[in-house]
């Protein structure tokens, strides 16, 4: 028996989907990723009968259907998920976007790197920061 994180990551560019999938798995942290596309998906998969539970929500401000903002107020709004860790991980970065991210819920926001290996870093810094020793740990 082994202790794994369930992450779902909302990302529409394919190539940071396949980004963030190589960098997690560098990390070498027992996670499960789902990937989703858009921001409908995103709250679709999430309120899912049959979805588990995620610890971490890693989602892109600038997303189809639903964008960043809208799904972390539908999150930290619906009683079963504002438990989750959201985490903002988006290519876009000014201060009125941050404070506004953090307003609709977000537990914390980073700047898409511009190098493999600092992805690595931001997705390490995802799955080990403090937060996750208030998550409850699914076996």
């Amino acid at each position: 028996m082994y202790v794994s994180l369930n992450v779902v990551l909302a990302e529409d560019d394919a190539e940071y989907q396949q980004i963030f999938q190589d960098a997690l798995d560098e990390v070498n942290i027992p996670t499960s990723l789902t990937i989703v596309s858009d921001g409908q998906e995103l709250m679709d998969k999430l309120k899912a009968e049959n979805s588990p539970k995620y610890n971490i929500v890693v989602l892109d401000m600038n997303m189809p259907k639903k964008d960043g903002i809208e799904c972390l107020q539908e999150i930290r709004q619906d009683e079963k998920l504002n438990s989750s860790y959201s985490v903002v991980l988006t290519g876009y970065h000014n201060k009125t976007l941050v404070e506004k991210a953090y307003k609709a819920g977000a537990n914390l926001f980073l700047t898409k790197p511009d190098s493999y290996h600092e992805y690595i870093e931001i997705v390490r810094k995802i799955l080990t920061s403090e937060w996750q020793l208030s998550l409850p740990i699914f076996f």
